[in-house]
């Protein structure tokens, strides 16, 4: 189950790209509120990660960029880097992504038997939080939701 605040479309398409692209970390704080009062306090927060090339590259992760100061695990890590970006596939790509999420070894106890609300920026086929949440649940995650910014 995945909640999605807002449409995605030409304004927030554009957003993305300045933000997640051209490196805009400032625009992190637009959205802040609105992700903020969605956050249920009974729920552990763990977002979605980016892999360690995606760091180095862009400087940030941009899911936790838009968490600002809400408190979260880095549960999930990208296990294999990919040959290509997520944001260059088409749809039925996507969704035919093999699992690319591990668990952090050193936060697994954390999840172990807790609800967890996954956050993540944009849904485009719900792969991403699938494959998610599948690992979470694997490691002993009660129950998993989801959270992007838009759909």
């Amino acid at each position: 189950m995945n909640e999605s605040i807002f449409q995605y479309n030409d304004a927030m398409k554009d957003f993305m790209h300045r933000y997640k692209f051209v490196g805009d970390y400032q625009l992190r704080m637009i959205f802040q509120k609105e992700i903020r009062k969605r956050i249920r306090k009974d729920l552990l927060i763990v977002p979605i990660p980016v892999s360690s090339e995606t760091k180095i590259n862009r400087g940030f992760n941009q899911v936790i960029g838009l968490l600002g100061d809400i408190e979260y695990v880095e549960a999930l890590m990208v296990k294999e880097k990919r040959k290509v970006r997520q944001s260059e596939l088409n749809r039925q790509q996507r969704i035919h992504n093999k699992q690319i999420f591990t668990i952090d070894p050193k936060n697994a106890s954390q999840i172990v038997d807790q609800k967890i609300l996954l956050v993540d920026d944009i849904y485009t086929t719900g792969t991403t939080i699938r494959h998610a949440a599948s690992v979470l649940r694997k490691k002993g995650a009660k129950q998993v939701l989801g959270l992007t910014l838009c759909r």
